[in-house]
């Protein structure tokens, strides 16, 4: 073996034993957390054991965007998601009402003055839009009058959203989920005149969520653990 051949074996050499070590860090960190605790997560748990459906994440928002009293916040975390979506003229007097899983949309947030809606299509679990989805979702609960067959109108009017909630943006819609069902009347536009607004679990919502818990007194630790635990969990969906 010559000088050169014997400095390449020394470099490989070097270079495995510098991988071993840094493996060995790495076992080392991960048995330490797992022995104080830190790879809990409540929520990956109960995936585990029963899974963690579409249903249930539309339920779970249901409960942190109504005024819950077990969370015992009121409105402040819709009020946190509605200027998330860009709607701020949120007054202490309004009253919204907060649907899950009633009729065909997952999740519904509907104000009756001023009139406004925040549709959320849900896709957790990487479904399929069904044909004309949400065509439907906005003929059935937004569309009221010739004036919102208008893209123009939204543009003034964004109490009115709908929002399709995907587990990253490598989640599109489809284009039919866009188009008008083929019984709707010919008056109605060709296609959706609201822009969806496309919002991911591991971006948009865990921003959401870390102001949640931003906004609660540091003291209040089940509830900052609770939606820590969940915004963990919706990164990796």
């Amino acid at each position: 073996m010559n000088l050169t051949q014997m400095n390449k074996l020394e470099k490989y050499s070097a270079a495995i034993n510098d991988f071993v070590s840094i493996m060995e860090q790495v076992r080392e960190k991960r048995d330490s957390d797992a022995r104080r605790g830190k790879n809990i997560n409540v929520f990956t748990l109960w995936n585990r054991f029963s899974g963690l459906t579409e249903p249930i994440h539309s339920r779970i928002l249901h409960f942190l965007l109504s005024a819950d009293p077990m969370h015992g916040q009121g409105g402040l975390f819709l009020k946190l998601f509605l200027r998330h979506i860009g709607i701020d003229d949120v007054k202490e007097s309004d009253k919204w009402v907060v649907t899950a899983e009633k009729g065909r949309v997952d999740v519904m947030l509907k104000r009756y003055h001023p009139h406004s809606v925040v549709i959320i299509e849900n896709k957790s679990n990487w479904a399929q839009d069904q044909e004309n989805q949400l065509y439907r979702y906005w003929f059935e609960n937004i569309h009221c009058c010739k004036e919102d067959c208008h893209p123009e109108f939204y543009d003034n009017h964004p109490e009115y959203k709908i929002v399709y909630l995907v587990p990253n943006k490598n989640k599109v819609y489809s284009a039919n989920s866009l188009e008008r069902p083929s019984d709707y009347s010919p008056d109605l536009p060709q296609k959706l005149p609201i822009k969806p607004v496309v919002f991911s679990f591991k971006e948009e919502i865990s921003d959401w969520l870390r102001a949640c818990v931003e906004s609660l007194p540091k003291e209040n630790t089940p509830l900052i653990n609770l939606i820590s635990q969940y915004n963990e969990y919706c990164k990796k969906l």
